[in-house]
């Protein structure tokens, strides 16, 4: 076994336990304190329906009052997509090597206009909206994630800055003259980082667009408001907390299909000039 493969298995517990803290809405330092066990909730045919993690008695009250979800002061609820148990390896390794991102950015978009043009009754419409929209935006994350970690990790001189810009990477536990004398396991390492960050997360996402690849998102006010939506629609299938419908319509499924396209193609563009 080679050594960035041994690095690779190292990683994966504490690539997993990054993915959880970000879940939950507290930082990796705030989720060691605490002491967990994480269950699978499954129907009597085997059917995964979910997680449920319990936090054990004594942990920290100001640690647990930051986590989202929680119910009964020691519980969390959740679902089969949110729990990521590691990174996989081979869809880590194509997204390092691939770069036509934009191609399959746009094959999404020509799926989600031809499902506008069938048409529903007044529930099923709905319904349909809702998931177009969680789609759209998870295209577009993916898009932000797999253009990023490929322009990032095909180039030292941008893995430099990444590190040098990103204060949790660049205060992780190795040397700069170690890594840089291993260039596959620093793609590796890079790489992984990066696959655990959550794409839709701008407030981290456009201050390292910013500072590494030198793009500015400018004011993507619209793309903040289509992630609060998504998260209505992906956990409460278009309801918000108060039990009421989001608001969408074939427009508004165009309008941000519109502005995830100009977005993705300047960014595309940026990074072809550059």
């Amino acid at each position: 076994m080679g050594r960035a493969k041994e690095q690779w298995m190292e990683m994966q517990e504490e690539w997993a336990n990054k993915c959880l803290a970000s879940t939950f809405g507290i930082s990796h330092e705030e989720l060691d304190q605490l002491q967990w066990e994480i269950y699978d909730d499954r129907s009597k045919d085997g059917m995964l329906y979910g997680y449920r993690v319990e936090f054990y008695e004594g942990c920290p009250i100001y640690i647990l009052n930051k986590i989202k979800g929680l119910e009964d002061g020691c519980r969390v609820n959740l679902l089969p997509w949110e729990f990521d148990d590691g990174i996989d390896e081979e869809e880590l390794e194509w997204e390092i090597e691939y770069s036509d991102q934009l191609k399959i950015f746009h094959s999404h978009l020509k799926t989600v206009n031809q499902l506008l043009n069938v048409e529903f009754d007044e529930q099923t419409q709905f319904n349909v909206l809702v998931m177009l929209h969680v789609h759209i935006v998870a295209a577009m994350e993916h898009f932000l994630s797999s253009t990023f970690i490929h322009k990032i990790t095909n180039s030292t001189e941008l893995i430099r800055k990444l590190i040098e810009t990103d204060p949790e990477f660049g205060n992780r536990k190795f040397t700069l003259n170690k890594i840089f004398f291993k260039q596959e396991e620093l793609k590796v390492t890079v790489g992984s980082y990066l696959k655990s960050l959550i794409f839709h997360d701008l407030k981290k996402i456009k201050p390292m667009y910013r500072d590494v690849i030198n793009y500015d998102f400018g004011n993507v006010s619209w793309l903040f408001t289509a992630v609060l939506c998504r998260h209505d629609c992906a956990h409460r299938a278009g309801y918000d907390k108060e039990g009421n419908k989001v608001s969408l319509t074939i427009e508004s499924i165009e309008e941000l299909m519109i502005n995830c396209k100009e977005l993705a193609e300047n960014i595309d563009a940026h990074i072809v000039e550059s």
